[in-house]
């Protein structure tokens, strides 16, 4: 534990005595991440927006990879899962201007859940949790607005509340400086323009931070109905039972007689996976579809260190085909040699290209380096940060290892951390110096305006 840590005890309200000092910090919890909240996004929407509007969609594709020869990609036209889902409408208004660019890659599976629901027909789609796309559909109902539109508001306003509940729940475990800290680490991340996007982060980092908080001052029933509708958003969700049991075990010891009945609260966010799976079953799919159709993102089993083995030097996995069939392909490793081609061809016509931006964002190196920071930052945290961060982060930072995608092993790692709040507690904790401080900001907010105009142009990032 650091000098910036406050001992995990049952947190009681505060006497009269004590209501004016905490007065500044009232206010601090609602000034603060709005803030943080308005830089973050002016750094992503505006890149985002002249970079959609003003820019080229992704028009070439290397085929096969890492050949060398490119091929006209989709361009205008461009939209995940290759032709199986339809062309996006363009939107009118403001919409048209801030929104396009934010709901591209997985934000199309979304909208389609949103407008037709969970479809035998299509049965990827039951990949995609529930809430976060029945709340899209909820909205599009109520105001006649597009589903993504809704789904675009509805992440930036979650990305409000989940900085609001974060520094509150970061304050109670740490001081002030190490909260306002944390919220600048996590909004300027270099793939924390998911939190603007037509994406699930935003609102589980707010469902999963704000049940942690309550169950952190001992309101169980709260934290376990907030636990379950993380679990409907995210299959992370339910992991969420890890630090729930062991805030009951430091609040109440063994004593299994003194758990009851907050136990039965904090075991709801198991009901997440068997409401999904029982959701399913009304439209015509599996149970466990949820997990059994992660095989059409050629997700394979293997142990985490058989996922880095096949990150750096490639592999050969077994996978299910779209035909049905099995077999074996060959898992491509991370490539380096974009690199070399940047410092050969330094010049912005290159830089600009799109097989150039096509070949870095195919590389993988973002998320090999995501992985591999993350993993350091829960090593280090150990003695940093209380044990439920911990209980945390590991289960959902170990799941995906176990289940790489012959695509890219670490596929879409960066983009999972973003809610592993606990990681940017300790980046919090270690950078303490202002002039390092500031290095970090600049550095990383670069990369985030420059990843947002890659995503915006249909180019792959997480």
């Amino acid at each position: 534990m650091t000098s910036d840590t406050v001992r995990i005890n049952a947190v009681k309200p505060a006497s009269r005595s004590r209501s004016r000092m905490s007065g500044s910090v009232s206010t601090e919890v609602w000034t603060v991440p709005a803030l943080v909240w308005m830089v973050h996004w002016m750094l992503t929407q505006i890149p985002a927006t002249l970079a959609y509007h003003f820019g080229s969609l992704k028009t070439m594709r290397e085929n096969p990879p890492r050949s060398g020869v490119y091929e006209p990609d989709f361009g205008p036209d461009s939209r995940a899962y290759s032709n199986e889902l339809p062309p996006l409408d363009s939107l009118s208004g403001i919409a048209h201007w801030i929104v396009e660019p934010f709901r591209n890659w997985d934000g199309t599976w979304y909208m389609l859940v949103a407008s037709d629901g969970y479809d035998a027909r299509l049965d990827a789609t039951s990949a995609f949790w529930p809430l976060y796309p029945w709340l899209m559909d909820l909205g599009s109902r109520v105001t006649g607005w597009a589903p993504e539109t809704i789904g675009y508001l509805l992440s930036n306003v979650a990305f409000y509340f989940a900085l609001h509940y974060l520094y509150r729940l970061v304050t109670l475990d740490f001081n002030v400086s190490v909260a306002q800290r944390t919220l600048w680490a996590l909004a300027l991340f270099p793939a924390a323009f998911f939190f603007n996007a037509v994406y699930t982060e935003s609102l589980f980092l707010l469902l999963a931070v704000a049940a942690l908080y309550h169950a952190r001052k001992g309101e169980w029933f709260l934290a376990g109905a907030i636990g379950l509708l993380a679990a409907l958003t995210r299959s992370a969700g339910i992991m969420l039972l890890a630090p729930f049991g062991i805030l009951i075990l430091q609040r109440y010891g063994w004593s299994v007689r003194r758990w009851f009945p907050n136990a039965f609260a904090a075991a709801l966010p198991a009901l997440g996976p068997v409401i999904f799976g029982w959701f399913l079953t009304t439209r015509n799919l599996g149970f466990f579809d949820w997990a059994d159709q992660q095989w059409q993102w050629n997700r394979f089993s293997a142990t985490p260190w058989r996922t880095f083995d096949c990150a750096l030097n490639g592999c050969d996995a077994e996978v299910r085909f779209i035909s049905g069939t099995t077999g074996e392909t060959y898992v491509q490793p991370i490539d380096w040699g974009w690199i070399g081609q940047l410092f050969d061809n330094l010049n912005w016509t290159f830089v600009t290209s799109s097989e150039f931006r096509f070949r870095f964002g195919e590389s993988h190196v973002l998320e090999l380096i995501v992985t591999v920071l993350a993993i350091l930052l829960v090593l280090v945290g150990l003695r940093m940060v209380p044990l439920y961060y911990t209980a945390f982060v590991i289960p959902a930072l170990i799941v995906p290892l176990l289940t790489p995608s012959s695509v890219n092993p670490l596929m879409s790692m960066p983009r999972f951390v973003l809610p592993l709040f606990p990681l940017f507690v300790v980046a919090a904790l270690l950078i303490r110096n202002r002039t390092a401080g500031w290095v970090q900001a600049v550095g990383s907010s670069c990369l985030l305006v420059i990843l947002t105009m890659q995503f915006a142009l249909w180019y792959w990032v997480s």
